[in-house]
């Protein structure tokens, strides 16, 4: 189950990338390594589906998680992206009895699980690892927060550029003076996190693509003028 040619399997040190487990000794955090189980998802798996009994939580290793959140007629209420070494659902610790999102992997991915209980036990013994989570809430509200400010912008075309803005500052990477996006992203996935169509994403891309801003291979995106959009 744990033989893996991409990722390397060490276990403890796996683990150790992890912000809430970084604070941990290595003595108290192999007490607890026989709960965590190692799994491989193809592109397109679900993970888990909104509603489902919230008994898993996962951290990621390696590749992209996508959630939707959606309205009981069926509209798309939610978008957002893991990305590698992110523990994920973090909302909801001590709290929620489902998740409130489905997740999809958006690339091949490889990731640990353990029962959520298990992991609750941990945080109740640790003030430390506590802190890490309440302090990681705490970003993401913040992001998410911003997020919400950008696209409540009235003009599409602003929203769009805004939303290209927050996905490069949550998963770009920086190399020299760009920054690529190495998280698969489509029209429609810009479209549904900025609130406006596929036909307004794609022309503002191709627009973008024109003047040499950014451009994009098998739906990864470059920006190669990062200021560009945080003049906007």
């Amino acid at each position: 189950m744990l033989n893996s040619p991409v990722i390397n399997m060490d276990v403890l040190s796996d683990l150790q990338q992890f912000d809430v487990f970084s604070c941990l000794s290595a003595k108290t955090l192999k007490k607890y390594m026989p709960y965590f189980y190692f799994r491989s998802y193809k592109k397109n798996q679900c993970l888990f589906m909104q509603g489902d009994p919230r008994d898993k939580l996962f951290f990621l290793l390696d590749g992209y998680v996508m959630f939707e959140r959606a309205s009981e007629e069926g509209s798309m209420l939610y978008l957002d992206f893991i990305k590698k070494n992110q523990m994920f659902p973090t909302g909801g610790i001590f709290h929620d009895n489902v998740y409130h999102d489905t997740a999809i992997a958006v690339t091949d991915v490889h990731l640990y699980f353990v029962q959520t209980h298990i992991l609750e036990e941990i945080l109740k013994t640790n003030p430390k690892q506590l802190l890490s989570i309440i302090t990681k809430l705490s970003e993401i509200l913040d992001l998410h927060q911003k997020r919400v400010q950008r696209i409540l912008i009235p003009h599409a075309q602003e929203r769009v550029m805004h939303t290209i803005q927050f996905l490069m500052e949550d998963l770009g990477v920086k190399d020299d003076n760009e920054v690529d996006i190495p998280c698969p992203l489509t029209a429609a996935h810009i479209s549904k996190l900025s609130g406006t169509t596929r036909e307004t994403v794609s022309l503002l891309i191709n627009q973008l693509k024109r003047e040499k801003i950014i451009s994009v291979k098998s739906k990864k995106m470059r920006i190669h003028q990062p200021d560009y959009f945080k003049e906007i």
